[in-house]
């Protein structure tokens, strides 16, 4: 078997084609992978369950090799707690009120995984309900999975609510793995664990299928060890070419967020600081600019209107005979078994269900709404003739008029954990493809030492 660590996706595929391993093989490795460094009282706690037809999936791939001509063909793909599939898995959104439930069909985006021949491996630990279930619960743990550990150093916040997610493809327990993104949850746990995470613009790839918390905010997208990775995962679910055209690289224009530079830590500015000179010195032309954040409580008020009747729709949708059908069901289940699901209280779960539409009123809320249209277009203006702005904090301005943001490793702070930075664009294609040109420059992994 050959190794698969660190692997990408044109290695894999590149194996697969010369038929040097089998899918089975793959699959079997990242299994005894999983229960190495994963599983167990010491483990990452990143998995949270296994497919228990993924060998069987990849035996059946393995017997039609000849249709392969997608390079999700035979991937191992992990899926955060919170992506329905239509199997023998569960779907929970790490919540042991949603345990024992499997959807009646597949999210849209893992219908296209399995059309494109992806080995859905298995699902992933995350912060319960995406975060959504109360304040001061640590990143990364649920009441169903427990806590995930940070495969750079102990006790470390992982950060959330992709933990799972991205501690899997850090600690090379799958090729690929999906994480969501509501307020930072795949942009800040794939910094803190030295991979790509791609947030893709709202729209792009559907929303259908996945527990939600806000219809204007979420998004899935991938996790993954190199940028071009992404962007061939992006290719593959949205049919977007992500071939890059040659060009000089005196041809891109690279905006900095000055204001992101501001109020770094020392090593954090001369990380940033050499980002920038070898763009220059490669001879990309920098453009220094000013793209003020804003106040996080605009998005927050924007999901706390949303939530009660996102995730009631969800809860609707469930199997007839399946017994959580509200959020007030949760909580009740919930203060049923207080040990196990309550460590950490529910208080925005109740304050979902007392507060219908949050402390907005529908007035209040449309005005969020066109406040979110004015952002965007100045955003818009701003980055005009801009191929891939680079921001080094981050900035949630980025998910609430719904742009393109990817998170880049890019070397460790001097503790040993992951330094990274985001970037963005005006498309996802413009910022993909950018990326890869640049990634020799901007992109810089140094995986755990497991």
């Amino acid at each position: 078997m050959a190794n698969i660590n660190e692997i990408t996706l044109k290695e894999l595929s590149t194996m697969y084609k010369n038929k040097t391993v089998s899918v089975k093989e793959v699959v079997q490795e990242y299994i005894k992978e999983i229960e190495a460094i994963d599983s167990g009282t010491n483990g990452l706690n990143s998995v949270l369950e296994l497919n228990p037809d993924a060998i069987t999936i990849a035996e059946e791939l393995d017997d039609r090799h000849t249709e392969r001509g997608s390079m999700l063909y035979g991937v191992p793909v992990l899926l955060k707690d919170n992506i329905c599939t239509a199997d023998k898995m569960h779907t929970s959104a790490g919540s042991l009120a949603l345990a024992d439930s499997i959807a009646s069909a597949d999210a849209e985006l893992v219908k296209t995984l399995r059309k494109k021949g992806a080995v859905i491996l298995g699902k992933t630990n995350m912060t319960e309900f995406a975060n959504y279930m109360t304040t001061g619960m640590p990143a990364g743990y649920s009441s169903r999975g427990g806590q995930v550990k940070s495969p750079y150093k102990p006790g470390e916040d992982p950060s959330g609510s992709s933990t799972g997610s991205a501690v899997a493809v850090t600690a090379n327990l799958c090729t690929i793995s999906i994480g969501t993104d509501t307020s930072n949850s795949i942009v800040s746990p794939a910094i803190k664990n030295g991979i790509v995470g791609l947030r893709p613009s709202m729209g792009a790839i559907s929303q259908k299928g996945i527990i939600p918390i806000s219809f204007t905010c979420d998004t899935a997208g991938p996790m993954t060890r190199t940028i071009d990775d992404a962007a061939s995962f992006f290719s593959e679910v949205t049919g977007f070419s992500m071939e890059a055209e040659e060009t000089e690289f005196s041809n891109y224009t690279i905006g900095i967020n000055e204001l992101s530079l501001k109020n770094l830590k020392q090593e954090e500015v001369k990380k940033a600081e050499i980002v920038i000179k070898d763009l220059e010195k490669a001879g990309v032309t920098i453009k220094r600019l000013n793209i003020e954040p804003i106040p996080t409580e605009n998005i927050k008020a924007i999901q706390k209107y949303e939530f009660k009747f996102t995730m009631g729709r969800y809860l609707a949708d469930l199997p007839k005979d399946y017994p959580m059908k509200s959020v007030k069901d949760i909580i009740n289940f919930n203060n049923e078994h207080p040990q196990e699901t309550l460590q950490y209280g529910q208080t925005l779960l109740i304050d979902a269900q007392e507060n219908t539409r949050g402390d907005l009123s529908e007035e209040e809320y449309i005005t969020l709404l066109k406040d979110r249209e004015t952002k965007k277009k100045e955003i818009f203006e701003t980055l005009r003739g801009i191929n891939m702005c680079l921001m080094f904090q981050e900035n949630l301005l980025l998910q609430y008029v719904g742009l393109p943001i990817l998170a880049i490793p890019h070397g460790l702070y001097n503790d040993g954990m992951p330094f990274g930075y985001i970037a963005t664009s005006l498309t996802d294609v413009d910022l993909l493809k950018t990326a890869k040109s640049l990634s020799k420059m901007i992109e810089r992994r140094v995986p755990p030492k497991l």
